[in-house]
């Protein structure tokens, strides 16, 4: 098995619904930044990416110092375009099966890394699933094989989408829609459960401030604090 080699993280969007004026990767939960906790769980990823976007000067030095051979990607069509854009900017070029997931979420590592096992074991698409507790979630329905057949804001179940994906680059459209409407394309996905918390507005920020200080109590392991190196020469796409 071998550990997906390439990530896009996106991270361009405005975070209105948030209302702090600052990118949602940039929002402190457990006194750090989003993105510094899902960097940590990507470090045995030798190729990620961020978009970027609104913001992006802020953004930009805090990846360079937190991982220096992060290689940045501009959306400069943020304001209008959606996630799978930047999806679709970040592996551009890429042919192999690439990680996803949005900058705005906070993973339980255990169950992270059990994501990427299960992706290093397969050649198919393979999405995130994880218990339904936020305000603006989609919710997925998923059959008795554990995969998902179905996408949507309205039909309640117990699941709903986590945002992160294991997918081939060639699934993705540029200007294209929201990316759970283009994987219901491809249903029935398999799917793998998750523990995690997306962060869109000032409940879902409270609830992963809990969430994150629960795991630091539980285990301090996975979720001590990265040790800053020096920033390397800065790539930027």
């Amino acid at each position: 098995m071998q550990t997906p080699q390439h990530a896009v993280i996106a991270a361009a969007g405005l975070g209105s619904r948030l209302g702090l004026g600052l990118p949602k990767c940039l929002a402190l939960v457990d006194k750090r930044p989003i993105l510094e906790h899902q960097l940590a769980l990507l470090k045995h990823i030798p190729d990620v990416r961020l978009v970027v976007g609104y913001r992006e000067h802020d953004v930009i030095p805090l990846a360079f110092q937190l991982r220096p051979d992060i290689i940045i990607v501009r959306n400069p069509s943020f304001r209008t375009t959606t996630t799978q854009h930047s999806y679709w900017l970040g592996a551009e070029h890429l042919t192999g099966p690439c990680l996803y997931l949005d900058g705005d979420i906070i993973f339980e590592p255990n169950t992270f890394a059990g994501f990427l096992a299960a992706a290093a074991a397969t050649t198919s698409p393979l999405i995130a699933v994880t218990p339904a507790k936020t305000e603006q979630a989609v919710f997925v329905t998923v059959n008795d094989a554990f995969e998902a057949t179905a996408f949507s804001r309205a039909s309640r179940s117990p699941w709903e989408w986590a945002n992160l994906a294991l997918l081939p680059p060639s699934l993705l459209e540029k200007n294209g829609g929201d990316v759970f409407a283009r994987l219901a394309h491809f249903t029935p996905l398999a799917a793998r459960a998750v523990d995690c918390y997306e962060v869109d507005t000032e409940n879902d920020l409270a609830q992963a401030e809990q969430f994150a200080r629960e795991l630091r109590s539980l285990s301090s392991a996975v979720s001590g604090s990265i040790v800053i190196p020096t920033p390397a020469t800065p790539s930027v796409a």
